[in-house]
């Protein structure tokens, strides 16, 4: 019996470069947390950073320093948290976020953008994607996130 050579296809990227103005409700946010008095200064920087930064393995330390994230006390299948924390999100903040839909298209390896990471004043800080975070959390992935380092606008 002859045994053939197979060669092994790299598993697909499920987190890629995301649309930063698809997040700009996000950006926003976050700018005025960290510029409350000019968050268009923010904004502005903060956009010049992301384009120049690139996807990241979140690692473990990273991930148990975010802020603005319940993700990384997610336990591995444990889909019902998920279930929780988007339906609550949801209310809160009157979205609809479908958090079924998205494991589904991470299990399948569809194509998600990464979630946005903020690393400013020795912080980092979630700015978008706490709902992929919580799934690939779940589901025992190590996900790629944006992570958009800046120095204080302030000083």
């Amino acid at each position: 019996m002859e045994l053939k050579n197979f060669e092994q296809k790299p598993e697909k990227e499920t987190f890629v470069f995301p649309d930063i103005n698809k997040e700009m409700g996000e950006i926003e946010r976050t700018s005025t947390n960290y510029n409350p008095k000019d968050p268009e200064v923010f904004i502005r920087a903060f956009i010049e950073k992301a384009k120049e930064s690139r996807l990241f393995n979140l690692t473990e330390e990273m991930w148990s320093e975010l802020e603005n994230t319940d993700s990384f006390d997610i336990l591995k299948d444990n889909f019902e948290k998920v279930k929780e924390h988007t339906e609550y999100y949801n209310k809160e903040t009157s979205s609809n976020r479908d958090w079924q839909d998205l494991k589904q298209k991470m299990e399948q390896g569809q194509e998600l953008d990464a979630p946005i990471i903020l690393k400013y004043l020795n912080k980092l800080h979630l700015v978008s994607g706490n709902t992929r975070l919580m799934l690939a959390r779940a589901l025992g992935k190590t996900p790629k996130v944006l992570l958009v380092e800046m120095e204080d606008i302030n000083s």
